[in-house]
């Protein structure tokens, strides 16, 4: 069992540091903006936005902001008890560092997981458990993809990138092809391979949590966002909605009003 002692969401101004001490438990943070140096057991690492790290507990580490930088992040401290839940990095406790293939869908599962901790519900405990069971077995996959050559990681990154500037218009294969030269088929293949989901299923998911995001935090209707995340029509924008959520836009929407309302 995943037992969670804290979760929460840091903003770092300039000079922030933590000082040089051993862990006393598992920690696990996303960095949402900005960068910062980690080092462990006298290694550094230069983290910026995107970059999910996992320290076992017992670990040497510090960590700083980079010059007068600012940075932002999701943190989790966690114990753990059990056989592994069929994750290594839950057994052999070796550090893991990645640029995650997932970061939209991580920042908002990071989210979800500090609004349970601090809502302290009779599940909070269990809803804490699988979420950062979900989110440690995304960074143990991704972990393990990292013995792909280094000019597929780049490629992936690159396509990623572009899709993240431009997820809000119509993004097409051939487009994205053209932007690293090379065949619409090879790009589909090496990005299958290297996330385990196609390029459709990811700007899917960078448009659907960004309309989560949307309809609670403005004041625009279910069509308006559907229009500004370039969904040709609303209930295209409905069906895909329900695809990855599990419920329609407007129930999502009554559904997260009743459960987050003080």
């Amino acid at each position: 069992m995943i037992k969670t002692l804290s979760a929460y969401f840091e903003h770092c101004e300039p000079n922030w540091q933590v000082p040089t001490a051993r862990t006393n438990n598992h920690i696990l943070l996303v960095v949402t903006e900005g960068s910062m140096v980690y080092t462990i057991e006298n290694q550094p690492y230069h983290l910026q936005k995107g970059d999910i790290l996992f320290i076992p507990q017992g670990t040497v580490r510090s960590a700083a902001n980079i010059s007068s930088d600012i940075h932002a992040m999701y943190v989790a401290h966690f114990e753990y008890s059990g056989d592994g839940e069929h994750l290594p990095l839950l057994t052999d406790r070796q550090m893991r560092c990645v640029h995650s293939f997932h970061f939209e869908y991580l920042k908002t599962r990071f989210s979800l997981l500090s609004q349970h901790w601090l809502r302290k519900s009779p599940y909070t405990a269990t809803l804490c458990h699988s979420i950062l069971l979900e989110i440690l077995s995304i960074l143990n996959e991704q972990s393990d993809s990292s013995s792909l050559p280094n000019k597929h990681y780049r490629l992936v990154m690159q396509l990623q990138h572009y899709i993240l500037e431009h997820y809000r218009e119509q993004i097409q294969l051939s487009e994205l092809s053209a932007l690293v030269e090379r065949t619409p088929n090879y790009v589909s293949t090496i990005y299958k391979q290297a996330t385990g989901q196609t390029i459709t299923e990811y700007i899917q998911q960078i448009r659907i949590e960004a309309a989560r995001d949307l309809l609670i935090n403005s004041q625009m209707t279910i069509g308006e966002i559907s229009e500004a995340l370039g969904f040709c029509e609303q209930s295209y924008f409905n069906k895909v909605f329900k695809k990855i959520t599990g419920t329609l836009p407007s129930a999502y929407l009554k559904e997260k009003v009743k459960v987050w309302r003080v």
